[in-house]
């Protein structure tokens, strides 16, 4: 048997030949080592001031509706939603709710704040209406919400007092 032969062939019992390691990096010197930490520093500083851009980064629309009004109602309000400029940090939820007579609410929820119930429409023209009138409310909710952050921010009002 030859010597290439014999390294393929390993007995069952016997772990595999182990194949000799690499030697590690050589360390950096100190110096250099403390330049690269604060260069690695510097640029994460700078990510965190400036956001990714996305539209994961600015808001998010969750859908939970049970039927398939309820999900035509929220790609009907997802196709005609735009936030309006500098909204960030938003949270709009749409929720179906067992109402009267088996017919179902649908709820509309911005930042845990309810702004909108009405039953489920199934009529396109009513449906199509009810969307228009969702997604006004939502972006005059969103600009209310910007415009009470920048007086906070300024100063001019005090934040509402919680007990």
């Amino acid at each position: 048997m030859s010597a290439a032969q014999a390294q393929q062939f390993q007995p069952p019992n016997q772990p595999p030949a182990r194949q000799p390691a690499r030697p590690a990096p050589a360390a950096l010197p100190p110096a250099q080592l403390e330049e690269a930490l604060r260069l690695l520093l510097r640029a994460d500083s700078s990510a965190q001031h400036h956001p990714a851009a996305g539209p994961e980064a600015v808001g998010l629309v969750l859908d939970q509706t049970l039927t398939k009004p309820g999900h035509d109602f929220f790609d009907l309000f997802t196709n005609q939603f735009e936030a309006p400029f500098g909204s960030e940090d938003y949270l709009i939820t749409l929720t179906e709710r067992p109402g009267r007579a088996g017919q179902g609410l649908l709820v509309l929820t911005v930042n845990e704040l309810e702004l909108l119930e009405f039953p489920l429409l199934t009529q396109p023209d009513q449906l199509a209406e009810a969307v228009a009138e969702a997604v006004a409310t939502t972006q005059a909710q969103l600009l209310d919400n910007q415009r009470v952050s920048r007086q906070l921010e300024a100063g001019q009002r005090a934040p509402p007092e919680t007990f």
